[in-house]
């Protein structure tokens, strides 16, 4: 026996107006493009490590990793898994701010 499914179809085009809601609200993925910031992210990720680093062994020591992928990360090569992006985030008070600059940018 089947279980009946419940199916959503959204239309995006026509807009649903709701009280305490406004007409220009968009979804993060209108207003930036992820596959874009996938690309991008070893690129940030490097202009952020030599802003805040004098060289990739400072990097290694601060993020605990090899000093192989810290030079990867200052080459551009890769970018740093969530767990050190967070640790960034949370140990420099101007990460979000630089990010988000560099965004607007390139923007």
């Amino acid at each position: 026996m089947s279980r009946p499914r419940l199916t959503l179809i959204v239309n995006n085009d026509v807009p649903c107006d709701q009280p305490g809601t406004s007409a220009d609200q968009a979804s993060w993925s209108n207003q930036l493009d992820p596959y874009a910031l996938k690309v991008s992210a070893p690129d940030l990720w490097s202009v952020y490590f030599h802003a805040r680093f004098h060289s990739p062994r400072e990097v290694a020591l601060f993020c605990d990793v090899s000093f192989q992928t810290a030079l990867n990360w200052w080459g551009a090569v890769t970018a740093p898994a969530s767990h050190t992006a967070l640790l960034m985030i949370l140990t420099d008070p101007g990460a979000a701010a630089f990010f988000q600059d560099q965004l607007a940018r390139a923007a």
